[in-house]
C-alpha cells in the first residue's frame, strides 16, 4: 500500500509541476558542495573579498548571529549562528537580505537607541562622504529599517553645527569609521578621518547630556584631532602628540604639509581594560594594523603608546593591503573578538584574507590569539574574484560539470597566481552534487601575470561532433582549446592557444558561441568592459573557422560588428560594462541574456535577422538577481526538471545557483506578457524547517500552502515568516495567485 501510495504521489507531483499551471521563478537553489573532502556549509554566499562586520540576533534566538557587508559590490551576506556557543558554525540566511535597505562602501550595525535592536549607520547613496543613519524596528519576528531624517542641514544624512550653519559629518568612501560609544555615556559617537586623512575627528552624541531622548540624535565635533596622533601624508606612519592638549604634527618628507592619499580605517575599543578608549589603524599604504593605547580619559583621548606590528605578542597580521579590524563576537560566547580582513579587493591579497584572533580574555579586557586565516571563506565556493562559470559535460556522464574561469590568486607585492577549476557533478540527473576536483584547470597557471579574468565558452568549432573551448580574458583577447576526444568522449583539451585569429576586443572579453546568422556556422559574440557588444562572423567553413579581426581604428568591416543589438544606447555608462552575453532559445526564438558591471542580468529579444538592428530589452533585472559586480552566467537543465537552472558568478569570486522561468525545451512555460509575473518573489528558505520566509510586493496576490496532492494545509502571508513548525516533513507547494492566475513553486520541508 505504502508503494502503491509513493507511485501517485510521484505521478500527481509529476503533474503539478509540468502543467501549464506551475511555474518557477528565479529562487536559490542550495546544492551539496565538496571541497577538499568536505561538504561545506556556506558554498553559494557569493564570495567575500572587502567584509565588514556586526553582530546581530537575526532570528532572535539569543546568540549573535553575523551581518556581513562585502563592499566589493555592495553585498549583504546574513549569517546565522548554529550549534554551540564557542564554534564557528553558521549557516547563509539570504532569507533577511531584502530587509536591509541599499547599502554602499560600509555599513556597521549599532543599536543607538537602546531597544535592543540594531540599527544602521552607513555611506549615503546620494550625498558623497555623508551619512545615512536607518532605525531598526521588530514588526512581529522581522525586523525593518527606516532612514531617520532630521530637522537641521540635509535632513537625510548626519551633520554637525559649524560656525553660522552646518555640514556633514565626512567619511571618505574609501574610509571606515568607527562607531562606538566613546565617553561611555550610553549613547553612540563617531570617530573618523578628515578630508585631508591626517586626523580623527571625535563626533560627540550629546543626545544624553541634552536630555534629547533615546531615539535622538545630535552629534558636535568635540575634537578635530581625538587622541592627539596624526597620521603621515604619504606613509602610513603615525605620529604621536607629545602633549595631551595638542594634536601631533601630520608630517610628509622634506617637512611640508599636504594632501594625504586616502585611505583610513579605524576600530575603536578598549584594548588594554583600563575603561577608556583605544584604537587600531589600518591605512591604505600598509599590510600592517597598528594599535594606539589610549592614557587619556574617555572624555579626552591621549594615546601615548603605539603597537607597529599588531598584536606584538601573538602572529601579527600580515595581509596585502589596506586593513581593517572589526570587534565582533564570533562564535556566540558574549565575548567579542577580532576579525581583520583587507578594506578593499582590487590590489588585496584574495587568499587566506580573513584572520580571525580569539579573544581568550574578556569583553572588556581582551586577549587576541590568532585561530585561523580563512574565517568563513573556508566553507564558501570560493575562487577567489572573477568567477565566470561554465556548464558542461566534462566527463561524459551526463552531468553538467561546471568549468570556472577567475581572475587568479591574488598575492603579496602584486603577484598572481592565474587559476581556472573544474567543478564535477558527482550527484544524480536529478540530484546534482558538485566536487571541486581540479584547482588549476587545464594548467592555466602557466601564463603570465598580462593575462587572466579568463571568461570560458563552448561549442564545436571544426565540427567534430565534440565541444571546443573558447576563452576571453582581461586584455581582451582570446585562447582557442581544441577538444580532441571526438563525440559523447571524457573531453581531451590540446595546449591552448593564445590570441585566436588575433581577434582583440578591449578588457574583459567574455565570448559566446553561437550562429548568430544562422548560416550553419558557428559564430562568436563577444562581451568587453566598454560598453560593446562584439559580432564576429564565422567566414571559414564547419570544418575549419576564420574569423577577421576588428580594425585598429574606425567602424568594424562588415559583417563584423561592435554594436551588436544596438543595446548600448549610453556607451559611457559605467553600469553596464564588462557585459557578458549568453544566448538560450524560448518560444523557439533567441533570448540574450546578458551581466554587467551593476549586477543586474538584463534580457532582450527579437535578435533573429536583426544582429546590426535594436534589440527589445525584455527585463533590466532579470528575477531581480543581484550578486555583485560584473555578473557572469551559465544556464543548463541540471536536475532533469525541464527548465533551466543557472549558476552565476561576480566580481567577488563566488558561485550561487538559482531556478529560472526558462524551459531547457526552449519553449517557455509561461507566455510572453507574463513571464515577470513573479519577478521579485522571495521565498526562502527551501527546503524549510520551522519558518518560510515570503516576500512579494504585487498587489492582488495571495498565497497558500497545498500539499502534493492540491490539498489547502494553511495560508501563507508576503512580508512574515510564516510558522510552519508541525507540518510533516515531505513535498508542498506554494500557490501563488496573482490577480486569478495560479502558479505553484516547489518547497521540501524537513523536521
Amino acid at each position: 500500500m505504502r508503494q502503491k501510495y509513493n507511485l501517485l504521489l510521484g505521478i500527481l507531483v509529476n503533474v503539478l509541476l509540468n502543467s501549464s499551471l506551475c511555474s518557477q521563478n528565479f529562487d536559490r537553489i542550495d546544492i551539496p558542495y565538496t571541497q577538499n573532502n568536505k561538504v561545506l556549509n556556506l558554498p553559494y554566499t557569493g564570495g567575500l573579498r572587502g567584509g565588514q562586520f556586526s553582530n546581530i540576533d537575526f532570528n532572535n534566538d539569543g546568540l549573535m548571529d553575523l551581518f556581513v557587508f562585502d563592499r566589493n559590490g555592495d553585498q549583504i551576506i546574513p549569517l546565522i549562528k548554529t550549534g554551540q556557543s564557542g564554534n564557528y558554525e553558521f549557516k547563509y540566511a539570504p532569507e533577511y537580505i531584502s530587509v536591509f535597505p541599499s547599502l554602499r562602501n560600509w555599513a556597521l550595525l549599532v543599536d543607538f537607541n537602546k531597544d535592543g535592536v540594531k540599527d544602521i549607520f552607513t555611506s549615503s547613496n546620494v550625498y558623497p562622504g555623508s551619512i545615512e543613519v536607518w532605525k531598526g524596528k521588530m514588526d512581529g519576528i522581522r525586523i525593518t529599517f527606516s532612514r531617520l531624517n532630521f530637522n537641521y542641514g540635509i535632513p537625510e544624512i548626519l551633520m554637525f553645527p559649524i560656525s553660522n550653519g552646518y555640514t556633514q559629518i565626512y567619511v571618505s568612501s574609501v574610509d571606515l569609521p568607527s562607531v562606538v560609544d566613546v565617553d561611555s555615556d550610553g549613547d553612540v559617537d563617531i570617530i573618523s578621518f578628515e578630508p585631508d586623512g591626517s586626523y580623527a575627528s571625535y563626533y560627540q552624541n550629546v543626545s544624553f547630556e541634552e536630555n534629547l531622548g533615546a531615539d535622538s540624535i545630535k552629534y558636535v565635533r568635540k575634537d578635530i584631532c581625538w587622541g592627539k596622533f596624526a597620521e603621515n601624508s604619504q606613509s602610513d606612519d603615525i605620529t604621536l602628540s607629545n602633549s595631551a592638549f595638542g594634536c601631533a604634527s601630520g608630517i610628509i618628507s622634506g617637512g611640508s604639509s599636504g594632501i594625504r592619499h586616502s585611505g583610513s580605517t579605524i576600530c575603536v575599543f578598549d584594548a588594554d581594560g583600563d575603561q577608556d578608549m583605544d584604537a587600531i589603524i589600518g591605512d591604505i599604504a600598509s599590510s600592517k594594523l597598528k594599535l594606539l593605547i589610549n592614557n587619556g580619559t574617555l572624555e579626552s583621548a591621549f594615546m601615548t603608546g603605539i603597537d607597529n606590528n599588531f598584536p606584538k605578542d601573538d602572529m601579527p597580521v600580515n595581509i596585502d593591503v589596506f586593513l581593517s579590524a572589526f570587534y565582533v563576537d564570533c562564535d556566540a560566547d558574549n565575548v567579542r573578538d577580532l576579525i581583520v580582513t583587507p578594506n578593499q579587493a582590487f590590489a588585496s591579497e584574495s587568499e587566506n584574507h580573513v584572520w580571525l584572533y580569539k579573544n581568550i580574555g574578556t569583553d572588556s579586557s581582551p586577549v587576541f590569539r590568532f585561530e585561523k586565516n580563512n574565517f568563513l571563506v573556508d566553507e564558501m565556493a570560493y575562487f577567489n574574484s572573477a568567477s565566470h562559470p561554465l556548464f558542461v559535460d566534462y566527463n561524459a556522464d551526463g552531468l553538467q560539470d561546471i568549468i570556472m574561469g577567475s581572475n587568479g590568486i591574488q598575492l603579496k607585492n602584486g603577484i598572481k597566481k592565474n587559476r581556472m577549476f573544474l567543478i564535477a557533478n558527482i550527484g544524480s540527473k536529478s540530484q546534482p552534487e558538485y566536487k571541486l576536483t581540479d584547482e588549476d584547470f587545464l594548467n592555466f597557471s602557466q601564463f603570465n601575470e598580462f593575462t587572466g579574468r579568463f571568461a570560458p565558452a563552448i561549442g564545436d568549432m571544426d565540427n567534430d561532433k565534440d565541444l571546443d573551448l573558447v576563452i576571453g580574458d582581461v586584455r581582451g583577447l582570446l585562447y582557442y582549446v581544441e577538444n580532441s576526444a571526438g563525440p559523447n568522449k571524457p573531453m581531451e583539451f590540446k595546449a591552448p592557444v593564445y590570441n585566436y585569429f588575433n581577434l582583440f576586443v578591449g578588457q574583459n572579453a567574455s565570448p559566446q558561441i553561437i550562429d548568430l546568422d544562422e548560416d550553419g556556422l558557428n559564430d562568436l559574440v563577444v562581451g568587453e568592459k566598454n560598453n560593446e557588444l562584439n559580432f564576429f562572423k564565422n567566414i571559414g567553413t564547419k570544418e575549419a573557422a576564420v574569423f577577421i579581426p576588428l580594425p585598429d581604428n574606425g567602424p568594424a568591416n562588415f559583417p563584423n560588428s561592435t554594436t551588436v543589438g544596438n543595446i548600448y544606447s549610453n556607451g559611457n555608462d559605467p553600469n553596464t560594462q564588462s557585459g557578458a552575453p549568453y544566448f538560450i532559445k524560448q518560444n523557439d526564438k533567441l533570448l540574450m541574456l546578458l551581466g554587467i558591471e551593476a549586477g543586474n542580468i538584463m534580457s532582450y529579444d527579437h535578435i533573429e535577422g536583426n544582429i546590426y538592428g535594436n534589440f527589445t530589452l525584455k527585463d533590466s533585472k532579470l528575477g531581480n538577481i543581484s550578486m555583485g559586480r560584473k555578473v557572469k552566467m551559465s544556464l543548463a537543465d541540471i536536475d532533469n526538471d525541464d527548465f533551466y537552472e543557472m549558476a552565476v558568478g561576480n566580481e567577488r569570486g563566488g558561485l550561487t545557483f538559482f531556478n529560472t522561468i526558462f524551459k531547457s525545451s526552449g519553449i517557455s512555460n509561461l507566455p510572453d506578457a507574463n513571464e515577470n509575473d513573479l519577478t521579485g518573489l522571495e521565498l526562502y528558505p527551501n527546503p524549510a524547517i520551522n519558518y518560510l520566509f515570503l516576500n512579494f510586493n504585487k498587489s492582488n496576490t495571495t498565497f497558500k500552502l497545498m500539499d502534493a496532492f492540491g490539498r489547502f494545509v494553511k495560508n501563507l502571508y508576503s512580508g512574515y515568516s510564516n510558522d510552519i513548525t508541525g507540518i510533516n516533513a515531505g513535498m508542498y507547494l506554494v500557490e501563488i495567485n496573482v490577480s486569478g492566475k495560479k502558479y505553484y513553486k516547489k518547497l521540501i520541508i524537513t523536521q
